[in-house]
């Protein structure tokens, strides 16, 4: 149904910053477009996973030393990658949120709401730490790329869940019968 796209996805946006992003936010595109078969909401999440297409290359070109490290264009594809991230998650998990409370699934929506406020948690305290200099010291990099790790690891579990308890039997054999006439 594209959660398992969208959760190799998310695995690979560990190493964004070298580049695997391209990878990853590729695969999410293509998960979110999957489940825009079934629910249109998610052509949303699928446009923001293409706006950071630009950020996960010019990162690896920059780690790499192609490209030169804090021009102008690299910091303005910085802030536009925190917004157009956190808001593709934050949209994900809040349109994962109303299924699952439409299906009566408290749990799945308190565990959307949980990863939601948790990705833009995350965002919020990586650009604060890129602008204000004062916080730009061991322990809060170090504490912030932890708490990146939990996200991700929180992603991931919410995938599998989301996986099993909302993609029906029938919906997969569906998708099965399609990939095979493809």
């Amino acid at each position: 149904m594209g959660f398992g796209l969208i959760l190799v996805g998310v695995a690979l946006l560990i190493g964004v910053e070298a580049g695997f992003g391209v990878i990853g936010y590729a695969l999410i595109f293509a998960g979110c477009r999957k489940l825009a078969r079934i629910h249109d909401d998610f052509n949303i999440c699928a446009i923001l996973a293409l706006l950071n297409l630009p950020y996960s290359l010019v990162s690896g070109l920059t780690l790499f030393k192609i490209l030169p490290q804090g021009n102008l264009a690299v910091n303005c594809l910085n802030v536009m990658h925190f917004v157009f991230s956190a808001a593709m998650f934050w949209y994900f998990c809040i349109r994962v949120r109303a299924i699952a409370l439409s299906g009566d699934d408290e749990k799945l929506a308190s565990s959307a709401l949980r990863n939601a406020l948790m990705s833009v948690m995350y965002y919020l305290w990586t650009f604060l730490v890129l602008v204000l200099p004062f916080m730009r010291n061991t322990v809060m990099v170090g504490i912030l790329a932890l708490f990146k790790y939990l996200l991700i690891a929180c992603g991931i579990l919410f995938l599998l869940s989301c996986g099993a308890k909302i993609t029906t039997p029938s919906q997969m054999a569906k998708e099965s019968r399609e990939n095979s006439k493809e």
